[in-house]
């Protein structure tokens, strides 16, 4: 009986999802140093899994590979890990993360082919494997509703902000005062809404950077250049913790989230936080962010300016430094040793 964990999302390039899948591996690798990551056979390049033993299945990856030929590695008294919305069908013994329900509620904001297959295979997949993991109580509450899970069958694994150092006071080179997104190029983060109102702006004091990436399971949106907007794809940790640790804030548009990955590492870097008022966002840091409508632009100006004012910045950043304090590795651990040691050892 052995550990396994579905590699195929360490391969490809960085968003949430990604992120919380590479913080897995670094978890796993200190408390279950035994455990084996697969991979297809066609990767030429070995993806980062702190000693962690790799197989290699052959294939050329994606759903297929998943599928199809990443069963045939998986031994009938082994644990699949697939940390990242997927995974094979075939497999029962498995512990499959779906971070949210997005895709199943807003199809609309997906290309038409990645939500039909999406929808097609999570309510089935929850309905097969051994557990279902999520990020948040919020998240967990959503799936038992849509897909009429029982409580029981589902964990809460939270995330922790692991890209250290999150304090970093680098250079990030931009040159101006800039307020900060971080997210992908997604139309649920609402990316659309912070830059329609930075256009709105008369000669703006400070520059818009915006850090993320297209993708192709999302539905097109129209991108177009604007005065004073710093668009960056793929951004290391170093240069990303440079980027929270000197803005004016992080501006944190979603329309939905299951968690809100980049809200956690803003505060851990001291970084304070406009969000769109969510549920979610309530549930895991309370008043710690400054929320406001984001349909309602002057709203947005007027957070900023508040944050003018030194005493109120501080006494934001502090709460979010609190909040950051609910979400350490250990929380992490104990959390996923609470799912994963029941499952081993039956």
């Amino acid at each position: 009986m052995a550990l396994l964990i579905n590699g195929r999302s360490l391969l490809r390039p960085v968003t949430g999802v990604e992120r919380y899948a590479h913080m897995l591996v670094r978890v796993i690798a200190k408390e279950w140093p035994d455990t084996r990551v697969i991979i297809p056979g066609s990767v030429e390049k070995d993806p980062e899994v702190h000693g962690l033993e790799i197989v290699r299945v052959r294939g050329k990856g994606g759903h297929a590979w998943e599928q199809l030929l990443l069963p045939k590695a998986v031994g009938k008294g082994d644990l699949l890990l697939s940390p990242a919305n997927t995974g094979p069908l075939r497999v029962r013994r498995q512990l499959v993360v779906v971070h949210d329900l997005a895709v199943i509620h807003h199809p609309e904001w997906f290309d038409r082919r990645f939500a039909k297959w999406y929808g097609f295979l999570l309510p089935r997949l929850t309905r097969r494997v051994a557990k279902v993991l999520t990020v948040s109580r919020y998240s967990a509450l959503d799936l038992e509703r849509t897909f009429d899970l029982p409580a029981s069958r589902i964990g809460v694994v939270p995330p922790y902000a692991w890209s250290a150092p999150l304090r970093s006071g680098g250079d990030p080179g931009i040159g101006r005062p800039y307020c900060l997104f971080v997210g992908s190029r997604d139309p649920r983060k609402g990316i659309d809404r912070v830059l329609s109102w930075y256009e709105s702006l008369t000669a703006p004091s400070f520059d818009l950077v915006l850090v993320g990436r297209k993708g192709v399971q999302f539905a097109a949106m129209e991108e177009r250049a604007v005065a004073g907007v710093h668009s960056l794809d793929d951004v290391g940790d170093e240069r990303l913790a440079a980027l929270y640790a000197n803005a004016i804030a992080l501006l944190h548009p979603s329309r939905a989230e299951g968690f809100g990955l980049p809200v956690l590492e803003a505060m851990a870097s001291g970084c304070p936080v406009i969000a769109n008022d969510l549920p979610v966002s309530r549930e895991l840091f309370g008043d710690a962010i400054r929320y406001v409508d984001f349909n309602k632009p002057n709203d947005l100006s007027i957070a900023l300016e508040e944050l003018r004012i030194s005493t109120t910045r501080s006494a934001l950043i502090e709460q979010g430094r609190q909040r950051v304090g609910s979400y350490a590795e250990a929380d992490t651990i104990r959390a996923l040793r609470s799912v994963l040691e029941p499952l081993l050892h039956s």
